[in-house]
């Protein structure tokens, strides 16, 4: 990213763009932190009910697109109940009579400056990860790791960074909410699904 990117120009709003996605995506209090210091290390996100709405988001899509787009990534003939979206993000509860599953996806331009360093595995943070970079030089994070609620669910995410700094992921419960008791022995997707839809051109707009 060069000096000229939206990013760069606009330090305060590359920060409120990190604040709104750790409010849609319910991070916990290390990643708020992350968001509002950028030069801190940052905790993974995870889908929760979003707080607030992106009141300051390079976001290219609206939150029914991203509804629309995510549900003709799933694999069909499951209920989808429970949906929620805003400009950037959008979840669901997916569930294909084995189990509900929390579904969600966000997706934010401008992200290669506050996320620059921070799409590693840290240890200790994650049952399982695996981060790597793709030929075209897409950074992409697949982990696995324990409910930051308190409970016993478990939530599996793919995080992936694009060369322009578009960042889009996608996460999964084994429970209707990441609070919620466990409905199925693990989520539904297996995370090379995952990735295939974090890596869906569709997410650029």
């Amino acid at each position: 990213m060069n000096s000229s990117t939206p990013a760069r120009r606009r330090p305060g709003r590359r920060v409120a763009v990190a604040a709104g996605l750790v409010l849609a995506l319910g991070l916990g209090a290390a990643a708020q932190a992350s968001a509002a210091a950028p030069n801190s290390v940052g905790a993974e996100a995870r889908v929760s009910s979003p707080s607030t709405a992106f009141s300051d988001s390079d976001a290219s899509l609206s939150g029914r697109q991203m509804i629309r787009v995510l549900k003709s990534l799933l694999p069909k003939g499951a209920k989808i109940s429970d949906q929620q979206s805003q400009e950037g993000y959008g979840a669901l509860v997916w569930d294909d009579g084995r189990g509900k599953s929390l579904i969600g996806v966000n997706a934010q331009e401008d992200m290669g400056d506050v996320l620059e360093g921070r799409m590693g595995c840290d240890v200790g943070q994650y049952i399982e990860c695996q981060a790597l970079t793709l030929a075209d030089g897409t950074q992409v994070k697949r982990a696995k790791r324990a409910s930051e609620k308190g409970g016993s669910a478990v939530v599996w995410l793919v995080d992936t960074l694009h060369p322009d700094g578009r960042r889009v992921i996608v996460q999964e419960v084994n429970s209707y909410a990441e609070s919620g008791p466990v409905t199925r022995p693990q989520p539904p997707l297996s995370l090379n699904r995952l990735q295939a839809i974090a890596l869906d051109p569709r997410w650029a707009g």
